[in-house]
């Protein structure tokens, strides 16, 4: 509205009389009236003036102008004719005798001259008239600009706004890969400021680029055309030392003229997610060879578990051990198959059996790979299960674990297993006890040795195997 006013104050034509004569034109009774009254007027004035005034027809000028600017020409030519017949009258009437003989060409005369000034002035009025009309035009289109100014400004603030504050890098390069403009996204990822890439060239902030995307850039320049989904990797600034990863789209940006005078860039670093698929596919794979070490694993335990004839003895022999590899496997889990502590495996499997099992580790920190994690799992799940039925856990009587960790001569994980008061009727049972299990966990699995020892005190099993050194404590 402030442009508006400011544009309609300044204007030449912007006056009250145009308002007028509009509105006149709109009343065509009220012309005729004020033009019939400006003439009785300048009748009147001019009788007053007498016979011998030396400018009789003086009086009837603004009355022809008046009536000519609020009605047009024929108004005016009424206004001239009224003037012209009163005047020839009151030539003959004030003087009384009669005419003088220069009466018509003073009459002449005054036609003549009216008449021109009735033709300049519609001339004047209707060049004032298109004026006016050429101007309000240009008001509208002037308002219609200011307004569309006002739109652009704003959405070139918004542009810019998404511009600054977009979560992927944007820059714009002359012909010679010079930084014309670049968002803070770019900037940080490069690692400078956005006044020190200005006026510099790509390579000359990101070296590592030049072999692998000079010659994409020169393509669009040549050929028009973007280069969308381009990846590539290096050092930054920002980051010395680290590969980093990026996803670009290469854009030319062309003239009014149609030529092509720089390049727009949209970057996108990709490091993480490119991390993030590696990580998912070697995830996916080794979930794959998990779950067939363990299909292989339980096919072990169902082949080494003995049949004795009760289906129902068989089932729950082969469940109890599955469920023993379901735990070490929740272990492993939360501890994302990195390997766990030997005392939490131990730890999960005597849990039942807290008031009658003692563990006595002189070392807590031992870890255990997966495959050794499971291994000890079906051990100690195998040596409870058979406790429970043929030894001192059949009997409310007590087993002592002890774990300890010998260098001497070489390094070794020593479990020792020791029953106190067995049943030595059921020894006989228990000789063929899981010695197939046993000796393949701890012999093949672990890489160790087993004493397995029934005695008529008990069982002491013996287990013996080097620790995973790959493995980290945690």
């Amino acid at each position: 509205m402030d442009a508006e006013w400011k544009i309609s104050v300044e204007s030449p034509t912007a006056s009250h009389w145009f308002w007028l004569r509009e509105q006149f034109r709109k009343q065509a009774l009220l012309v005729w009236i004020i033009s019939a009254g400006l003439v009785g007027i300048a009748i009147a004035i001019r009788y007053l003036m007498g016979a011998r005034y030396p400018a009789p027809f003086i009086p009837f000028y603004p009355a022809i102008l008046i009536s000519t600017l609020i009605g047009g020409r024929w108004i005016g030519y009424c206004a001239l004719g009224a003037s012209l017949a009163s005047s020839g009258y009151l030539f003959l009437d004030l003087d009384g005798a009669g005419a003088p003989a220069n009466v018509p060409v003073a009459l002449l005369l005054f036609l003549v001259v009216a008449l021109t000034v009735i033709e300049i002035l519609v001339r004047l009025t209707d060049l004032a008239d298109r004026l006016r009309a050429r101007e309000l035009l240009l008001i509208g289109h002037a308002r219609q600009l200011a307004q569309r100014e006002i739109e652009t400004a704003a959405k070139l603030a918004e542009l810019e706004a998404i511009y600054q504050q977009a979560p992927i890098g944007l820059a714009m390069l002359d012909r010679q890969f010079r930084f014309v403009r670049i968002n803070p996204a770019l900037a940080n990822i490069n690692g400078y400021s956005v006044e020190h890439h200005l006026g510099r060239s790509a390579w000359d902030v990101v070296p590592d680029l030049q072999a692998k995307a000079e010659h994409i850039l020169r393509d669009v320049l040549l050929s028009g055309k973007p280069a969308h989904h381009v990846e590539l990797s290096g050092e930054t600034a920002a980051m010395p030392g680290d590969v980093r990863h990026w996803r670009e789209l290469f854009y030319p940006v062309i003239s009014d003229q149609g030529a092509t005078v720089g390049l727009g860039i949209m970057c996108e670093d990709i490091t993480e997610a490119k991390h993030a698929r590696e990580r998912e596919t070697l995830l996916s794979h080794e979930v794959d060879h998990r779950a067939k070490n363990l299909l292989a694993v339980i096919q072990s335990v169902v082949q080494l578990t003995r049949f004795s004839g009760d289906p129902v003895a068989f089932k729950a022999s082969i469940t109890g051990r599955i469920q023993a590899l379901g735990r070490v496997h929740a272990l492993l889990s939360d501890k994302r198959w990195d390997g766990v502590m030997l005392g939490e495996i131990l730890n999960q499997e005597i849990a039942p059996f807290a008031g009658s099992v003692e563990l006595d580790m002189v070392d807590q920190a031992i870890p255990l790979s997966p495959v050794a994690a499971q291994a000890i799992s079906m051990i100690f799940h195998e040596l409870l299960t058979n406790s429970t039925k043929y030894g001192a856990l059949s009997i409310q009587s007590r087993i002592v674990v002890r774990c300890t960790v010998v260098t001497a001569p070489q390094a070794m994980v020593v479990l020792d297993w020791k029953e106190h008061g067995s049943k030595a009727h059921a020894q006989s049972d228990r000789k063929g006890f899981g010695s197939k299990l046993l000796q393949s966990a701890v012999i093949r699995t672990l890489g160790g040795e087993l004493d397995y020892d029934l005695s008529n005190d008990g069982l002491h099993c013996r287990i013996c195997f080097p620790p995973d050194h790959n493995i980290k404590a945690a």
